[in-house]
């Protein structure tokens, strides 16, 4: 009722277009927007033995309306999106997973020094979204950056693999070990980000892990 109340006072805007919405919208997107969303097939995707996460769960292809949201979310100082984003990563999970539960939700970290820069970390919003939306455990201490990267999507692609080598690492293990865990990111494009904090997440016991990310540019997914 609050939420309706404020919508009434402020009425919600299409993240994409900026179109005036009905003030009990839900997810902040207009229908025309909506129709012209890349989803991807309600499917969980199996990326093969040279990632160390299990299986991976995307939203829609990294193109159009999606990827220039994106872009505003991440560097324009869109953090509202996150509503948006977990919303449909929420509905996303409940359908291809099928009731599959998942002891802990986790979002990839960033180094203090680019989270004081950008303000937020866009990934740990959205992961905080989906853990109120279906009762995980949100656990995103249990992993920290202890490298400031370079910006992956700057850096040729032979050279994303050792860029994030070793730039994470567990946190409080007992907390990981056996668990069935979700790693939510924005883009999934090379995997190699999401690979290496898998890694070391499996190597302090996790069971298995799921990626969320909201979009991919991956040919194969």
């Amino acid at each position: 009722m609050l939420k309706q109340f404020i919508n009434l006072l402020f009425p919600p805007k299409c993240v994409f277009c900026g179109e005036l919405l009905a003030f009990n919208s839900k997810a902040d997107i207009c229908n025309l927007c909506l129709d012209k969303i890349p989803f991807l097939p309600d499917e969980i995707y199996k990326l093969g033995p040279a990632y160390s996460f299990d299986s991976v769960i995307c939203l829609c292809e990294y193109t159009g309306i999606i990827k220039d949201a994106i872009k505003r979310f991440k560097f324009h100082n869109k953090s509202h999106y996150y509503r948006t984003f977990g919303r449909l990563l929420s509905d996303k999970i409940k359908k291809v997973t099928r009731g599959q539960k998942f002891d802990i939700i986790i979002s990839v970290p960033l180094h203090k020094e680019r989270q004081i820069s950008r303000g937020y970390n866009q990934s740990y919003l959205i992961s905080s979204f989906i853990s109120k939306e279906l009762k995980i455990k949100e656990k995103s201490y249990c992993i920290t950056r202890v490298k400031n990267t370079n910006v992956q999507s700057l850096t040729k692609k032979e050279g994303r693999y050792l860029n994030v080598k070793d730039a994470f690492k567990a946190r409080y293990p007992k907390e990981i070990e056996g668990k069935s865990i979700i790693i939510v990111d924005d883009i999934l494009t090379t995997g190699n980000t999401l690979s290496e904090c898998s890694r070391v997440l499996k190597e302090s016991g996790a069971k298995d892990i799921t990626v969320v990310a909201i979009a991919s540019g991956k040919k194969f997914i």
